[in-house]
Parts: structure tokens; C-alpha cells; sequence
């Protein structure tokens, strides 16, 4: 059931380090847009599967 929060979670973790990232001038670089860039696909795959899985076994 905690898998759920999954998504939302990182999205937070994501936010939190874009504001972190724009008060220290790191958005530029591009080692931190491959991260944030990863992070958000890899949230939006866990919501797919998760979508998925609900409807099949819900």
C-alpha cells in the first residue's frame, strides 16, 4: 500500500531539490538536469505500472 505514495513522494524530493538547486545556481549544470530529468520519468513509469496494477487487481 506505501508503494501508492511512491510518486508523490519523489515529485516532493524533486521539488525540494529545485529549490535547492535554484538558491545555489546548480540548474544550469547538466549533471543536475540528467537528475531531475530521470527522476521525474521514473516517477511517471511508477505511476503507469501502478495505474496498471490497480485496474487488473482492483
Amino acid at each position: 500500500m506505501y508503494a501508492i505514495y511512491g510518486p508523490y513522494v519523489l515529485l516532493a524530493a524533486i521539488a525540494v531539490a529545485l529549490l535547492v538547486a535554484v538558491n545555489r545556481d546548480l540548474i544550469s549544470t547538466i549533471q543536475f538536469r540528467i537528475m531531475m530529468i530521470g527522476a521525474a520519468v521514473l516517477a511517471l513509469a511508477w505511476f503507469v505500472f501502478l495505474g496498471a496494477v490497480w485496474r487488473e487487481y482492483g
